[in-house]
């Protein structure tokens, strides 16, 4: 793949160093084979606007559609926020739920994806991305989450020609989704990066010390079909 032109270079590594794996409103609730789900969501990094600090609004949208009962659904989002700028960011991948929230006892998604982003003049890069999710059912309307994405660089070298030291970078989070069988609330705590320090980032964030910035999601699902009795 062509190398990403300066202005390009610029604008992916605040998105990929400093709002790291934004990826859309997670799928925690398990969909039915041919089942369908629409998503928006919005948030980021807490970073410094002015004189005050506030999160980021990245919007993003999603769409999942289940292949397996409740246990496999495919998963494709579009980053809106990164395209007014000139960048398309997509990604693509699966959630896959080997078994359910039982009681106390939690369910656990694993979600292999991939980012692709190019400027559409010949630049693009491709991202693996791996999420490990820990949800319970605490009631029909009530789902509490928690887990890790992985962020995977394989480049020895980043665009500007400077070494890639960092090749995997770590985003854990928790969150609730409140809400009926149709329509679904959802909000999201995230840490970015808590083992970098926050050195040479282009702007100013709210982190734990010198490590990692703090960051918020707000997030609405929409799934077609009849509410069940």
């Amino acid at each position: 793949m062509k190398r990403l032109n300066a202005k390009t270079v610029l604008l992916l590594s605040t998105i990929v160093m400093i709002i790291t794996n934004c990826s859309t409103i997670r799928q925690i609730r398990p969909l039915e084979k041919g089942q369908q789900s629409v998503s928006f969501s919005v948030g980021g990094p807490v970073t410094e606007v002015g004189s005050v600090y506030i999160p980021l609004p990245l919007m993003s949208f999603g769409y999942n559609r289940g292949l397996i009962d409740n246990t496999l659904d495919l998963e494709t989002g579009l980053h809106v926020t990164q395209l007014l700028y000139g960048i398309l960011d997509v990604e693509v991948g699966v959630n896959f739920r080997p078994f359910q929230s039982k009681a106390w006892q939690p369910g656990l998604i694993i979600s292999p994806k991939l980012f692709f982003m190019t400027d559409f003049s010949g630049g693009a890069r491709l991202y693996p991305d791996l999420c490990l999710t820990g949800f319970w059912k605490l009631h029909e309307k009530v789902y509490l989450f928690t887990g890790l994405e992985n962020w995977f660089e394989f480049s020895s070298t980043r665009d500007d020609g400077l070494e890639q030291k960092n090749h995997w970078l770590l985003v854990p989070y928790i969150g609730t989704n409140i809400g009926s069988q149709r329509w679904q609330f959802q909000f999201e705590t995230r840490v970015y990066t808590p083992n970098l320090k926050n050195t040479g980032r282009a702007t100013k964030n709210i982190g734990f010390g010198e490590y990692g910035v703090l960051g918020f999601f707000l997030g609405v699902n929409f799934t077609p079909g009849k509410e069940k009795k």
